[in-house]
């Protein structure tokens, strides 16, 4: 089966800036577009004209199409346009991002589609939060959760624990939601319909080598000699790299497979949620993988539960946490930079993204944290997960989900 796999240059978001005029000057120059898309991303329509097919693919997969011409925002993403480095220009005031010179899918989804669609929906009294989300049923009930964190500390992985593990769970979303306070609830709205998700998930989760195949990718390596994890500097060279060099492990290429979803950190691919899997026991007894399915999968839930990861060598694996400590971790957003979350120039040092969301265009700090102490207001439980380690021993990943389900009560 041939790979569907685009690479693009940059292969990751480049920078953005306010508009000052660049947007109008390259406008003038560039007008008409073969691909226009329109999304209608839980009540915002943001509109895409590009003269990238694979962005154009990318974007119809991954958004519901709304079913009007009329747009709240415009997304354009354009290549080949001279006098111009990748970067992302914006202008809040005519709801317009332009993505100039790169078809990294990335910058058209979360800092442009979400971006705008963050600013339109404060009109609808709607709040956004950076967090992957699982409905599941306990009981009678069913509720959500919501789990925030910087990269590199196992959101998606922990997400799609929860997916696998829990037979009465629903697949939400992994990366967005936006939210809004009825009367004694908190109701969070997922926007996307298939998922632009990372695949070195698959490393940790095998599960996916057979789950990924025939779908489309974005700047997965797919020759040994591409390998991303090489470097001559130890701490900068990839675990896998070096447990092969090591003798530790085979390199997949060297096992017959035609991709390493791994090998680079920020690779991606367009995902359809009903694929995530999950274990059951048929009628027999016998334990086997099935798919989730269509009847698995929701864009709404009302949240119950924020889980905040972290990943240091103190925390303890897990702490209930009360309002002004989560609204302190919040606004600091301190965070360890880790591959796939940066340049590699940068990988080990420490940044700060307040409420870890670097999609927003110009975040309303004010506005953010209001948000936040009001969630506890309506009685959402928040707890604080260590993914590293604690008292000199790693944390494993099966440990902070045994942890959850305990804090989830669904032991």
């Amino acid at each position: 089966m041939a790979i569907n796999n685009y690479i693009t240059f940059p292969d990751r978001r480049p920078s953005a800036f306010k508009d000052k005029g660049q947007i109008d000057e390259i406008l003038s120059r560039y007008s008409n577009f073969p691909y226009v898309h329109t999304a209608n991303i839980c009540g915002a329509r943001i509109k895409l004209l590009t003269n990238s097919e694979h962005v154009s693919e990318f974007w119809q997969l991954n958004w519901y199409a709304s079913d009007s011409n009329d747009a709240d925002g415009f997304v354009y993403i354009i290549t080949g346009v001279e006098g111009y480095e990748p970067c992302l220009f914006y202008n809040l005031d005519k709801k317009i991002a332009l993505g100039v010179n790169t078809e990294y899918y990335g910058l058209a989804k979360s800092k442009s589609a979400l971006g705008l669609a963050t600013e339109v929906l404060k009109e609808k009294e709607k709040y956004p939060m950076h967090a992957a989300s699982v409905s599941i049923k306990r009981n009678n009930e069913e509720f959500g959760v919501a789990i925030i964190a910087p990269t590199g500390t196992g959101k998606t992985t922990q997400f799609h624990e929860l997916l696998y593990n829990v037979k009465n769970s629903k697949v939400v979303g992994d990366d967005y939601l936006f939210l809004s306070f009825k009367e004694k609830e908190v109701v969070a709205e997922q926007p996307e319909n298939w998922l632009y998700m990372r695949t070195e998930i698959a490393e940790k989760h095998p599960t996916f080598l057979k789950s990924f195949e025939g779908l489309p990718l974005e700047n997965v390596v797919v020759r040994k000699e591409n390998c991303r994890q090489k470097s001559q500097d130890l701490e900068k060279m990839g675990s896998c790299y070096r447990s092969v060099l090591e003798g530790g492990r085979k390199c997949v290429f060297d096992e017959g497979f035609k991709a390493c979803y791994w090998s680079y950190a920020n690779s991606r691919i367009m995902f359809p949620r009903e694929k995530f899997t999950m274990l059951i026991a048929d009628e027999e007894g016998n334990v086997k993988e099935v798919f989730k399915g269509k009847e698995n999968v929701t864009n709404e839930i009302t949240l119950k539960y924020v889980l905040l990861l972290t990943r240091d060598d103190e925390s303890p694996i897990i702490r209930k946490i009360e309002k002004e400590e989560a609204i302190k971790i919040l606004k600091e957003g301190n965070f360890k930079i880790m591959p796939g979350g940066g340049p590699p120039e940068k990988w080990g040092q420490y940044g700060k993204e307040p409420f870890y969301d670097p999609y927003q265009l110009e975040m309303d700090l004010e506005r953010q944290e209001k948000f936040f102490r009001k969630l506890f207001d309506y009685n959402v439980i928040f707890y604080l997960l260590n993914t590293g380690s604690y008292k000199g021993r790693k944390i494993e990943i099966h440990q902070t989900h045994a942890y959850i389900r305990a804090a989830l009560r669904l032991n």
